[in-house]
């Protein structure tokens, strides 16, 4: 039986235009540390210090940390200076950022069947913000924190996704085995195939799809009901 789904966040529960929201995220985030970065080389410096967060392995450097450790090679200004206005900025003006984002339509029902399963919710978004940024993205699709047993944020995780790393972590931090879990994305390589390799079932959501393809495992949202249903008794029969 499955015992865990982990769901995606953006462009899964979440509907955003990514590139319209990442834009408004860095001219905000330049303009509240204009007094201690350059503004034209801001966002190239601020892309490869993510870019080095994502790449890390290190299993003992949470990814906030891996983070740091590059952001301080080109903002030279004390941590205890710059830190706290960047706190700031997710507290105060990251929910400003907003814009038209908003849930998928068929979010509540599909949440609410989730919860009757019993199963462990994990909200699985790709742990490159920290826990504050992901709250509010979180409201902005209409969920509830207690809802899930796990938030994988920049401040506990220790991988990223693509990593296979990432979901064995996850799998780990909720003690079900990866091949009891079911992941939820809408980004093959990120969501799908490295949760594959780590073990995991699958299950790619496409708003664009007409029907479940049950050979591709893919569908709607609305569809991943009837596939975890299907799942489950598929799973029960391999055990006979």
């Amino acid at each position: 039986m499955i015992e865990a789904v982990l769901l995606d966040l953006d462009g899964t529960l979440l509907d955003v235009d990514m590139d319209g929201f990442l834009e408004r995220y860095f001219k905000k985030l330049a303009q509240h540390l204009a007094e201690f970065i350059d503004s034209a080389s801001f966002k190239k410096n601020l892309w490869a210090s993510t870019e080095v967060m994502i790449r890390d392995t290190d299993p003992g450097k949470t990814n906030q940390e891996a983070f740091i450790e590059h952001f301080y090679t080109w903002v030279k200004h004390p941590h205890d200076v710059v830190w706290p206005l960047i706190d700031e900025f997710y507290e105060t003006i990251f929910p400003t950022l907003k814009g038209n984002i908003k849930p998928f339509p068929d979010v509540p029902y599909v949440m609410e069947k989730l919860r009757q399963s019993g199963c462990r919710l994990v909200l699985a978004t790709n742990p490159i913000f920290p826990l504050t940024a992901i709250l509010h993205r979180m409201k902005w699709a209409g969920l509830k924190p207690e809802d899930f047993c796990l938030i994988t944020s920049y401040e506990t995780m220790h991988y990223c996704k693509p990593n296979p790393e990432y979901y064995l972590e996850v799998a780990k931090l909720i003690d079900v085995p990866p091949h009891k879990c079911l992941m939820v994305g809408n980004e093959y390589i990120f969501d799908i195939e490295s949760a594959e390799k780590a073990g995991m079932h699958t299950f790619l959501v496409s708003e664009t799809l007409q029907a479940l393809d049950k050979e591709k495992k893919c569908g709607r949202l609305l569809d991943l009901i009837p596939f975890l249903s299907m799942l489950a008794a598929q799973m029960q029969e391999d055990r006979k």
